[in-house]
């Protein structure tokens, strides 16, 4: 069955991932609005209630915004682990909430989910591996370093979301007060272009075809040009090869003109949906 992955919104703006597969579908994160979920949901032909979960990887805001009320008012289950949950407090009062520790699997519709720990300032962040049948998506955004286990959990993938936010020679021109420029760059802030391109290396040494979305692009500190030229650099100089890259949007959702949608029948292209 074909597993069709779209980014509704990838940045410090907001950050919302959409999964399906057949009639089920799942939300990773609700970094925006309840109504500009709705919204994007709609102009892809769905509603909320279509749904079989909404997924968190952490609470910062650009996250987990809607994530409370969307659950409260629709009734979804909100997945995520204690630390998240208490993290948020109130926000998530009285919705349905289903606990998935570090580390551990669930099924979910058609989607079996695992979490796996992110280097993140944040109570305790997770990336997800994510398989329906034999194709599967790893999603690791908002890191500031990767490790052994971040690596083998991401190497199965056949379709990588991994952030590349900055650029390093940006950053010390961004106009951030110096305490979040260091936060950005500091092992629990977030990647730049070239970690990126060395946490993909070491993700592609078996030599396998993948494809990659460079998600959380800083809109201070980075451009799709140089997200791209950053890594395709550090790539080359390794020998790599059969990567294909894409650098999201960070708001791809919001316009009706469409979003970046990836097929697992290996169709990637930014889909027209209206006109």
């Amino acid at each position: 069955m074909t597993v069709l992955v779209t980014s509704l919104a990838s940045g410090s703006s907001g950050n919302a991932l959409l999964l399906r597969s057949g009639h089920k579908a799942i939300l990773i994160d609700c970094g925006l609005s309840m109504r500009a979920i709705e919204k994007q949901l709609s102009w892809l032909g769905l509603q909320v209630t279509d749904l079989c979960a909404l997924l968190l990887t952490h609470e910062h805001h650009d996250h987990a915004m809607s994530a409370g009320r969307l659950a409260r008012r629709y009734q979804l289950p909100l997945v995520c682990n204690q630390e998240t949950a208490a993290a948020l407090g109130d926000d998530l009062k009285d919705a349905p909430v289903e606990f998935l520790s570090v580390n551990q699997a669930a099924q979910i519709g058609p989607f079996v989910v695992r979490s796996f720990p992110i280097p993140h300032d944040a109570a305790a962040p997770v990336g997800y591996r994510i398989a329906v049948e034999d194709v599967t998506i790893g999603l690791a955004i908002d890191l500031g370093s990767w490790t052994e286990e971040v690596v083998a959990n991401l190497r199965p993938a056949d379709l990588l979301i991994v952030e590349a936010n900055h650029d390093r020679e940006l950053l010390p021109m961004a106009p951030y007060p110096w305490p979040i420029r260091q936060r950005i760059g500091g092992p629990l802030g977030h990647l730049d272009n070239v970690q990126t391109g060395e946490l993909l290396y070491q993700v592609a040494a078996d030599g396998r075809q993948r494809e990659v979305w460079l998600a959380h692009l800083s809109e201070q500190a980075n451009t799709k040009q140089r997200a791209l030229r950053g890594v395709e650099r550090v790539l080359k100089l390794a020998g790599v090869t059969k990567l294909r890259l894409t650098a999201l949007p960070r708001l791809s959702g919001h316009v009706r003109r469409g979003a970046v949608v990836w097929s697992s029948d290996n169709l990637l292209q930014q889909c027209e949906l209206f006109g």
